[in-house]
């Protein structure tokens, strides 16, 4: 499997459904409101779900029942919407398989919803941040799907999955990948959301997640804060206390806030300590 063979793959990926493309037009429409994103949101139903569920779980942690799309929407803002589109999206492929990974497409919704949601808790109050974190958030673990068909259609996925299996942290997942694909399922979706014309900050931090110190500066904190989100919230079963330790060494290194960053582990895995 050659990164060329990805490459193709990639560009032959479904074009994005009627749903996305307009939450898309109405979220880049200045004179849009959140009234109208509702009224496309309400036109697919399993967006409506997904939002309606996540509103009303403990992971965002939300004060009050949400019982109307008009208001999950108004407490949730654009950015978020347009990931919980796009999530649907992705689940409506009738080819979905992440077999490979040792997850299926329900997994890798609620992987995805957990990491927002622990983006979103970090950042809270800091707006302009939140509007570049907010969808790499959500999508950053797309390529993976990407990867998932090219090991299935060279059969290949008993192997794969074996040694996915064997991995004890992220940083493992993608020394594998590079071994086995040349290339990393964050680099894939760099592609994947340039191709979809994705603000370059965006795939960028996505791209550079695992190496930000090679990122422009502008970029180079978003990728440190979506490379200790994914460690600590991984798609594979890693260990916690090893998620955690080098989590925290993360954040130490890069000069995040530790203290908010421990009080947000401790509310969403529901700990008294860390």
């Amino acid at each position: 499997m050659t990164k060329d063979l990805i490459l193709e793959k990639v560009k032959a990926f479904p074009p994005l459904d009627d749903t996305v493309t307009k939450v898309m037009a109405v979220c880049n429409d200045t004179e849009s409101s959140v009234g109208d994103l509702a009224k496309v949101v309400q036109s697919d139903p399993m967006t409506t779900t997904n939002i309606l569920k996540a509103a009303n779980s403990p992971l965002y942690g939300f004060s009050r029942e949400i019982r109307s799309i008009m208001q999950a929407v108004s407490i949730f803002g654009m950015e978020t919407v347009k990931g919980f589109a796009f999530s649907s999206f992705l689940q409506k492929k009738p080819d979905l398989d992440l077999s490979p990974y040792g997850i299926d497409a329900r997994d890798f919704a609620a992987i995805s919803e957990q990491q927002n949601a622990f983006v979103t808790k970090w950042y809270k109050g800091q707006r302009e941040k939140l509007d570049i974190l907010i969808l790499p958030s959500f999508l950053m673990e797309i390529g993976k799907i990407v990867l998932s068909s090219m090991v299935i259609e060279h059969g290949k996925k008993d192997e794969f999955k074996g040694l996915i299996e064997q991995v004890e942290s992220v940083k493992d997942i993608k020394a594998l990948e590079e071994k086995v694909f040349g290339i990393t399922n964050e680099e894939v979706t760099a592609i994947l959301l340039q191709e979809w014309n994705f603000d370059s900050h965006m795939y960028n931090a996505i791209k550079y997640l695992h190496n930000p110190e090679d990122a422009e500066d502008i970029v180079k904190e978003y990728a440190q804060i979506l490379q200790v989100v994914k460690t600590i919230i991984s798609t594979q079963s890693v260990d916690f206390e090893t998620s955690m330790r080098d989590a925290l060494e993360l954040v130490d290194a890069y000069g995040l806030n530790r203290q908010s960053f421990v009080e947000v582990v401790k509310e969403h895995f529901q700990l008294e300590t860390v």
